[in-house]
């Protein structure tokens, strides 16, 4: 059944693909859809909301989307800053409200204020929520922690999670050119406010613990191009109290316990200071780092005879990153 008007509403974070299908849904059984677009004073009441695109941000994807579909003429958008109907629309003759599976509280507690004004409730129509590439729906949330893109592939590829990855002579050539933005001095050092400030490499480290700027994640080996330089962490800088975790991986290769270390930090040590100690090498940490971190993070590395790169994780940054480690060669671990 086709409703004349129907009426949904969302932050539409990071537009992805779960977006565009509960649209689609919506405007499959709605032939003129109202459209309510949380405000910036509403999504900064979310606990990760400072993460949350602007709201100009967002009305210009769903703006693109609708243009795309050629539906413009079916559906409307309006600003609101809690999670009932506007004003504006509340007098208009709305048949159904569409939500996503886990939003049905929503629909009811605006059933529950109509019940309260004197007027019919409306029906709820529920949208089936969209799963990505491993099997998890797609919410901005994932996309936002840096686990997805907005298709729901994961930037962690599901092998590199069983097999070992060895990085060519022609890779290690590319990863030796600076991934981000090259710092000479330490005075050039500007740290905006982001999700985690991580360094890799022990100069990098000892650098930052004397400059007291609290990075959340430290990865080291006690090494220095390969030679080992220190033997404690209090020589770089750290107390005895800080959480220390161990993995082991070779050199010039990726091992999957790197990949999964460095996904349970991100997932089980959040508000804390770690240590990621690597027995073996941690000059290509960066990588699964950048593959896993949140978007905004920034990472700081060592770049030899240079300075400092500072990487800003975006989801251009993922991408390229997702596709030069796809160059590895891909072998099966001794048993």
């Amino acid at each position: 059944m086709k409703y004349n008007l129907v009426v949904c509403g969302g932050t539409f974070d990071h537009f992805h693909k779960g977006h565009k299908e509960f649209l689609r849904y919506a405007l499959s059984i709605g032939n003129k859809v109202l459209i309510g677009l949380t405000t910036d004073n509403f999504v900064k009441t979310k606990d990760d909301g400072e993460w949350i695109e602007a709201y100009k941000l967002r009305k210009e994807n769903l703006d693109k989307f609708i243009l795309q579909e050629k539906t413009e003429h079916r559906l409307q958008i309006e600003p609101i800053d809690d999670i009932f109907i506007p004003k504006i629309w509340e007098d208009l003759p709305i048949e159904a409200i569409v939500v996503s599976e886990n939003t049905v509280w929503g629909a009811e507690k605006i059933n529950l204020r109509r019940k309260e004004q004197k007027k019919s409730p409306l029906l709820i129509k529920t949208c089936p929520l969209i799963k990505s590439e491993h099997n998890e729906y797609i919410s901005s949330s994932e996309v936002r922690n840096g686990i997805i893109d907005r298709d729901g592939k994961p930037y962690v590829k599901p092998e590199w999670l069983s097999h070992k990855l060895t990085i060519t002579d022609d890779l290690r050539k590319i990863f030796k050119k600076p991934f981000g933005l090259l710092i000479r001095s330490p005075q050039e050092i500007k740290i905006p406010k982001c999700p985690y400030l991580i360094t890799v490499g022990d100069v990098t480290t000892k650098l930052f613990n004397e400059l007291n700027l609290h990075q959340n994640i430290s990865v080291i080996d006690f090494k220095v191009a390969r030679i080992k330089r220190f033997s404690s962490l209090g020589e770089l800088g750290f107390s005895s109290k800080v959480k220390v975790v161990h993995v082991k991986n070779p050199a010039g290769c990726l091992m999957p316990s790197l990949f999964l270390e460095i996904s349970r930090i991100f997932s089980d040590y959040k508000n804390q200071s770690i240590v990621l100690q690597i027995e073996g090498e941690e000059d290509l940490a960066v990588l699964p780092i950048i593959l896993s971190a949140p978007l905004n993070s920034i990472i700081f590395y060592g770049q030899p005879n240079n300075g400092l790169v500072r990487v800003d994780v975006s989801e251009e940054v993922k991408e390229r990153t997702k596709k030069l480690v796809s160059m590895a060669i891909l072998e099966v671990i001794d048993k």
